[in-house]
């Protein structure tokens, strides 16, 4: 199965989009989230991307009661990250109807909390690879790691991970078009799917990721809202 995942973004409670992951490049699309997700999940989306910006740059989500609303909102499943450093918040979000949470930054740094969230949430585990010039970056992407992403998602595999999301930051938001080579070269040497996601701007951009082995879906954010193509014509794929 392929999926196309509409994303929601928050920042100081509005859906926006930033670009190149850059706080001083925020867009915003609308004042409410909840209505933003709700009209997705009517058009047909299976799943929901939901980001707690807020949180994923200040290591405490910061929007929670947004997603807890946006979860409660919408029949169709939602996935959210953002500021998600203990089980406690992961816990918080599912028992609100979350699917799946998405870690990142504390997943970089300690092993051991990619273990017990394993252990604790199973599949419902996702952990968000966002990389810049071929390492993983953290703290909303203002800091970047001594992992290179091919590595850290081999890592991923044998602690118990079932899926990543693979971002190319210097794609993300810029409608330019995924990072296919990047995109590829990571889903075939990764032994777990690989959910994409930065610079999507045309329906042939989805064909052409739904052509490429082990990745199993692809998030889209600007391109959306911008009305490059509709949302039911990619979902038809």
């Amino acid at each position: 199965m392929f999926y196309v995942i509409p994303a929601v973004d928050i920042l100081g409670g509005k859906c926006v989009r930033l670009t190149r992951g850059e706080y001083g490049s925020v867009t915003k699309y609308a004042d409410d989230p909840v209505e933003m997700a709700v009209r997705w999940a009517e058009l047909g989306a299976k799943w929901i991307h939901v980001v707690d910006l807020d949180g994923a740059k200040s290591g405490l989500p910061e929007n929670l009661e947004i997603i807890r609303e946006i979860a409660s909102s919408v029949k169709t499943n939602v996935q959210a990250g953002g500021g998600i450093r203990d089980a406690e918040t992961a816990k918080f979000m599912i028992d609100a109807g979350v699917k799946r949470v998405v870690i990142g930054t504390r997943s970089v740094r300690d092993e051991s909390f990619i273990r017990k969230m394993v252990k604790d949430f199973g599949e419902k585990v996702v952990v968000g690879v966002d990389a810049k010039e071929g390492f993983v970056a953290t703290d909303g992407w203002t800091s970047i790691s001594n992992k290179k992403t091919k590595e850290f998602v081999k890592e991923l595999k044998k602690l118990g991970v079932k899926r990543a999301i693979f971002t190319d930051i210097s794609k993300d938001g810029t409608l330019d078009g995924p990072n296919f080579d990047a995109i590829r070269e990571l889903a075939m040497s990764s032994e777990i799917p690989i959910i994409a996601s930065g610079g999507v701007n045309s329906i042939d951009d989805i064909k052409y990721l739904k052509k490429i082995d082990n990745v199993e879906g692809v998030i889209i954010g600007r391109a959306l809202y911008e009305g490059k193509f509709p949302l039911e014509e990619a979902l038809k794929l």
